[in-house]
């Protein structure tokens, strides 16, 4: 009934587009997805050794965040080192709802100096794209209200058994880890800078950590020619094809990324793919250890001390959704809001015999998830499923072969909204 009443819309000879569809289902949650901190062995000194790492605290009028740690395991001064980066990122992005972390210091593996990440909600009301993965307290803020009460939105271990950690005032010596700079990269990964596509047994997957589906930081991945690593035509899922995607030349690309750079940056893609490493760090040779940009690199040096987020990693949280507060507001600015809708014209003939096209324009990004319908409401062709951000169009492809005479209709998806274009095939 619900395709036979759009197909009759169409009758009119136009396209339509539907708004938000009403959320009558509670939105769908998942547990926390990590990002491991290795412990690296360098011989050549980090340029951040020897500085004082902890950010002056700014003034607490201007935070533009509430956090609640809840802490298990940290000595007092292990505890201040923590409470510390949490401070920073509190000065940092805005949102009217606590984000809320539980954080562990206990036994882990020799080699691991820590991990964290974020619980993950999907389709809940006020969340930009549809069946796309946000972390939990970007989704909180975006909806205005708390979407899973008494969880925490970020999950965080480090390394209790870890012999060498840096965590008192002063400079880091250089033989040792800097606890508030590993606690300041991972808060960023539990805040959404942490990726939901993978590599397994050599093939690759739109999701990780058995959370199915793309996240917010997937739809702006793209390869080293801007296509959407989310572009089912170019890269089917699951495929040696993605994967070999993910392995190469991987870029983040959003209008706060070109706004500080201009152009895309380089996530670290290494050809052999390193678990909670690989595509959900900056690449560590475009941002060197100990700059503030190179604290998203995935490895911390022995005596590395980063102050605070740079331009970039503040820039990727910004177009993943945050709105920013403070120095990453200066760095970055405000972006105009994304409104919905989107614009579909036909670049193709109407009837057509052989082949025909649409040139698609989304003023959100989302998802966009394209299928042909005959005029039964029977799926005919999955036209394919693409990333799709602001302002950058994409094409959708119709061909004839197999058709019979008769009218078709593009089912269009785009983020919350949907479009339909009547087709029509002649022999």
């Amino acid at each position: 009934m619900r395709r036979a009443a759009l197909v009759a819309l169409l009758a009119l000879g136009g396209a339509a587009l539907s708004g938000a569809a009403a959320q009558t289902a509670p939105p769908e949650t998942r547990g926390a997805v990590r990002c491991v901190l290795p412990v690296v062995e360098t011989q050549a000194e980090a340029p951040g050794a020897g500085r004082r790492a902890r950010a002056a605290p700014c003034d607490p009028a201007e935070r533009g965040a509430s956090f609640e740690v809840t802490y298990t395991g940290f000595s007092a001064e292990a505890q201040a080192a923590f409470q510390a980066a949490v401070d920073t990122w509190s000065c940092l992005i805005r949102s009217d709802q606590t984000v809320r972390i539980a954080a562990e210091w206990t036994g882990l593996s020799a080699t691991t100096l820590g991990s964290a990440g974020p619980r993950l909600v999907r389709n809940a009301d006020g969340l930009p794209a549809r069946d796309v993965w946000y972390p939990a307290a970007l989704a909180d803020q975006l909806a205005g209200r708390d979407l899973e009460p008494g969880a925490p939105d970020v999950e965080a271990s480090f390394n209790s058994d870890f012999p060498a950690w840096h965590v008192g005032l002063g400079p880091t010596p250089s033989d040792q880890f800097d606890l508030y700079t590993v606690v300041l990269h991972e808060i960023a990964h539990g805040l959404g800078f942490v990726g939901g596509l993978s590599v397994e047994d050599g093939v690759g997957v739109v999701g990780r950590d058995d959370v199915g589906g793309p996240f917010a930081y997937d739809l702006h991945a793209e390869d080293a020619f801007g296509t959407p690593l989310l572009d089912t035509r170019a890269y089917p899922a699951p495929s040696v094809r993605l994967a070999a995607a993910l392995t190469s030349a991987v870029r983040f690309s959003g209008r706060a990324v070109r706004r500080v750079r201009n152009a895309p940056v380089a996530l670290y893609a290494p050809p052999r793919w390193l678990p909670g490493g690989s595509y959900s760090h900056l690449d560590d040779v475009a941002f060197e250890p100990g700059s503030r940009d190179g604290l998203m690199s995935p490895f911390v040096a022995r005596g590395e001390a980063v102050d605070r987020p740079g331009d970039v990693t503040c820039a990727v949280l910004a177009d993943v959704g945050w709105t920013l507060a403070g120095a990453c507001r200066a760095a970055v600015g405000d972006l105009a809001p994304e409104r919905g809708g989107v614009e579909v014209v036909r670049t193709g003939p109407n009837p057509f015999r052989s082949r025909t096209s649409l040139r698609v324009v989304s003023a959100a990004a989302g998802l966009a998830r394209a299928v042909l319908v005959d005029v039964r409401g029977r799926r005919v062709a999955d036209l394919g499923t693409t990333a799709v951000l602001p302002e950058r169009p994409f094409e959708v492809v119709v061909e004839a072969a197999g058709l019979a005479t008769g009218v078709y209709v593009v089912d269009l998806r785009v983020g919350a909204g949907r479009v339909a274009v009547p087709l029509t095939v002649v022999r």
